[in-house]
């Protein structure tokens, strides 16, 4: 009986250093993510011509290379919906149609307003070489007179995001969901950007406490396992005593 409990101290005490090594070890590092490049449009300044026409508009781009890898050659390309124009063009267009439909003799209207300008607006900007954990600004030129438009969402198309140090997690990521813009909706747009927001880096210690609960609940079965054996044991000994 003493030996079989001394065997069951051994055993209790082993998962006991388990538990410890697990804690202070590394993240799982296939449980990380490769990261992301945030990036913000600030500064936009219409460039005006002596009548005061807008011309177009000046602004900066700031990214934060917030991933694991330092990216080379990246490019991307920026396009904002006018929805305003675009609610014109489209009743322009139901309008000629229905003029069409019923063979309408009536003067069409002069004005058309895709003519003149369009939908959407678009730029791209190619960025130099960005190290883990450095932030650049970028200064760039978009062809529009609507400034004002600059500050709300886009539509965000990668189409290099470098090929320097990149690992296999971040080839499967894919470079689409590499870049996250940063609009003035959100309060990370007014501070400087961190190596990490406390939103993930909560994420990871909830991950890791997930992991060495998990890692407990494997210890404590195999351990109940080991004393129902030991158990069983103690009771053919007894019974061949």
């Amino acid at each position: 009986m003493k030996k079989s409990m001394n065997i069951l101290m051994q055993i209790l005490g082993l998962g006991m250093i388990l538990v410890a090594t697990d804690v202070n070890a590394e993240p799982n590092k296939d449980g990380e993510s490769a990261g992301v490049v945030l990036f913000k449009i600030h500064d936009i300044v219409p460039e005006k011509d002596a009548n005061g026409k807008v011309l177009y508009c000046n602004v900066g781009a700031t990214f934060f290379n917030r991933t694991k890898i330092d990216i080379a050659n990246a490019a991307i390309a920026l396009k904002w919906d006018d929805e305003v124009i675009g609610e014109a063009i489209d009743q322009e267009e139901r309008a000629e149609k229905e003029q069409k439909r019923i063979n309408s003799r009536a003067p069409r209207s002069r004005y058309s307003t895709s003519s003149f300008t369009g939908r959407t607006i678009s730029t791209s900007l190619k960025l130099p070489q960005l190290k883990v954990n450095q932030q650049v600004t970028l200064k760039t030129k978009v062809d529009t007179d609507r400034c004002f438009l600059l500050l709300n969402d886009m539509e965000v198309t990668v189409n290099n995001c470098g090929t320097a140090g990149m690992t296999d997690k971040v080839s499967r990521q894919g470079c689409s969901n590499m870049f996250r813009y940063v609009s003035p909706k959100n309060a990370e747009y007014y501070m400087e950007f961190k190596e990490i927001s406390p939103e993930e880096q909560l994420a990871i210690e909830n991950a890791e406490v997930a992991d060495v609960e998990s890692e407990l609940r494997n210890i404590f079965d195999d351990t109940v396992a080991i004393i129902r054996d030991i158990t069983n044991d103690i009771v053919v000994e007894n019974s061949s005593n």
